[in-house]
C-alpha cells in the first residue's frame, strides 16, 4: 500500500527559506507551472558538477563528462 500524506502535511514539511525563494521565483515567472519549475531543479541538478573524487585528475574542470 502506498504511503499517503495530505498535501497540508506535506506543505508542513517545506522549509521558510524555501518558501521565500518560491515567492521570488513567482514574481519573476508568475506563469511557470510546477513541473516546469521541477524540471528546471532537475536539469540545474544535473549539470553541476561532480565532487571532486569523482572527477579524473585529467580532466578539465569546465569539461562535462559525457552523459
Amino acid at each position: 500500500m502506498a504511503k499517503y500524506q495530505t498535501i497540508s502535511a506535506l506543505v508542513n514539511q517545506i522549509p521558510a527559506d524555501t518558501w521565500d525563494v518560491l515567492r521570488e521565483i513567482k514574481e519573476r515567472r508568475p506563469a511557470m507551472m510546477l513541473l516546469e519549475l521541477i524540471d528546471c531543479g532537475t536539469r540545474a541538478l544535473q549539470n553541476q558538477e561532480p565532487p571532486p573524487e569523482l572527477r579524473s585528475p585529467t580532466m578539465n574542470p569546465h569539461e562535462t563528462p559525457p552523459l
